[in-house]
């Protein structure tokens, strides 16, 4: 990973069953690493696709989801 690496948001079920969020947290370290400054939230009580997690963890799942597109994207003005 290089100086064009894109940003990164990871958020991920502290129980995920399927893929463990030692994946996530490892791909974060490796970022920093690197010099990149990539958004981890490990969901608690969480497992894959974010199953058992509240509706307002979800939500806020979403919303950080929408916030990090606005930050990161542009609008090309013709």
């Amino acid at each position: 990973m290089g100086a064009e690496a894109p940003p990164f948001l990871i958020l991920h079920g502290s129980d995920d069953a399927l893929i463990p969020a030692r994946q996530s947290i490892r791909l974060a370290g490796a970022l920093r690493g690197a010099g990149h400054h990539p958004d981890l939230r490990l969901l608690a009580g969480g497992d894959h696709l974010w199953a058992g997690l509240s509706d307002e963890d979800v939500e806020d799942c979403f919303a950080r989801t929408l916030g990090f597109v606005r930050r990161c994207t542009t609008t090309v003005e013709d």
